[in-house]
Parts: structure tokens; sequence; C-alpha cells
């Protein structure tokens, strides 16, 4: 015969297990967020982040406008203006999100 409290105690565990988890994730998130906020506000730290990301950003409009092909740059664009009412998409074809399911 199966023990009761047994089961029962298993059973709690299992069930606790998600949640202990979800704390576990939780907790962890924000102790890394005071500590990249405490490193954030060294000034020599900050003003190199922010320069890799302003050279990641201009890296990337080179390889945009340099780079990318014609017909790449073309679904770009229709993708924008399916983005935004009153543009003349006449010449883009439908787009995913546009597609009736």
């Amino acid at each position: 015969m199966v023990d009761r409290a047994k089961l029962k105690s298993c059973l709690i565990a299992y069930l606790r297990q998600p949640f202990v988890m979800i704390v576990w994730f939780i907790e962890t998130f924000k102790k890394n967020r005071l500590r990249l906020k405490a490193f954030m506000e060294k000034q020599r730290v900050s003003s190199f982040v922010k320069t890799i990301i302003i050279t990641t950003f201009f890296v990337w409009l080179l390889v945009f406008a340099f780079i990318a092909t014609q017909d790449g740059g073309d679904r770009f664009t229709c993708a924008v203006k399916s983005l935004y009412s009153g543009f003349d998409s006449s010449e883009c074809p439908e787009q995913p999100w546009q597609q009736k399911p």
C-alpha cells in the first residue's frame, strides 16, 4: 500500500517546483539588474558602452547602404510602407502580417 503522507509530500514538492524556479529567476534578474546599474554608473564604462552602441548602429547603416542588394532594399522599403497608412504601396507585394489566415 502507498503511504499517503509520503505521496502528499511528493505531490506538494512536484507542484511547488515551478513556483520555486520562477522566484529564483526573478531574484537572479533583480540581483543582476542592480549589479549592472552599479557597473554602468562608472563614467568610463558608460561612455564605452554608448560608443559601442553608436558604432554598431553606424556599421549596420553601412551594411544596409552598401552591401544590401536592391531586392533586399525594396523588400525593406515595402515592409516599412506597409506599417504606415497613406503611403502608395501598390507596387509592393502583400506582407506576411497583412495576409488573411
